[in-house]
């Protein structure tokens, strides 16, 4: 009897800790890119729900757990996907990622790959927004493993797909699409893909040893931060006079418009002033909040 439960303490003890690893492994796949996936996602989540009238609001907290699995699981294909493509450039720009470390195969990424495609279109198809995740999918494949994440304009074209099939299905997880909101989620992406480059600055050194042809090689780092740059000065002109005139001037756009422009001229001048690969990081983190602001200013333009 004494050997039974040692036996079965040993088996417990080797269970929690199979588990532990395998929690550890996918936050290793996923733990940079949350803040481009998850985040964003439920904010226009929740701003789909708030502007729609008290009769028709569903239940918020489900619809918020759904969301989270499936932007997590949006994420997680994508990343599992392009590290099994990426371990050369991984090694020199992201060593800390589970393929470059050794503490998972290519056999067992690819088996994990398979199955959360098998569960995100399972969500997908729950939630009501199985087009949308069906168009990621074909994204992540085709920039992947047919090899067109390797060309900058092919790259952007389809991040940018990948942005129009999350914010869709953001919206569409609470209610149906309307004109207005496809107009407010196709000129914040036409905005965005010239703009994606800036992702890429910090990580040139590998890109160039593993013959990738990003925004910031193709046209030359200075050359390339000079166009963000500029870009980024831009924005918030574009986005005042094709998002939030139109939608109607009061107080809430205003604040949601000057809350824009401080963060993305903020980007802009990091991008002149502060250069090194970390430098670079923090600055897209930057750039990411301005994209947090330009879905949470829907919720004053509906």
């Amino acid at each position: 009897m004494q050997a039974k439960l040692v036996a079965a303490k040993g088996w417990g003890m080797r269970w929690t800790q199979s588990v532990q690893r395998e929690i550890y492994v996918n936050w290793l796949f996923i733990k940079r890119d949350l803040w481009v996936s998850l985040v964003p996602g439920v904010i226009f989540l929740l701003v789909a729900w708030s502007v729609q009238d008290a009769s028709s609001q569903g239940d918020l907290l489900s619809a918020l757990k759904g969301g989270a699995v499936y932007f997590t699981l949006y994420i997680y294909t994508f990343c599992v996907a392009n590290q099994m493509v990426g371990i050369e450039s991984d090694r020199i720009n992201k060593p800390d990622r589970p393929l470059c470390r050794g503490l998972l195969s290519y056999r067992g990424a690819k088996y994990r790959w398979i199955g959360s495609m098998a569960m995100f279109s399972a969500i997908a198809w729950h939630l009501g927004v199985f087009e949308w995740a069906l168009l990621w999918q074909i994204c992540i494949v085709v920039l992947n493993f047919g090899g067109l994440c390797q060309e900058w304009p092919t790259k952007h074209f389809f991040l940018g797909l990948g942005q129009i099939a999350q914010m869709a299905a953001a919206w569409q997880i609470i209610a149906p699409i309307t004109p207005v909101t496809w107009s407010w989620i196709l000129l914040v992406t036409s905005l965005s893909i010239p703009l994606f480059g800036i992702q890429d600055l910090p990580d040139i050194p590998g890109d160039m040893a593993t013959g990738q042809n990003t925004f910031a090689i193709a046209f030359g780092e200075n050359a390339a931060r000079g166009m963000l740059c500029v870009g980024f000065f831009l924005l918030p002109v574009a986005i005042h006079f094709g998002l939030m005139m139109p939608a109607g001037w009061n107080i809430y756009l205003l604040l949601w418009d000057v809350a824009q422009a401080i963060v993305s001229w903020s980007v802009s001048l990091r991008l002149l002033f502060y250069s090194t690969p970390e430098d670079d990081r923090q600055t897209y983190l930057l750039a990411l909040c301005w994209y947090y602001l330009a879905l949470g200013s829907a919720s004053a333009g509906f």
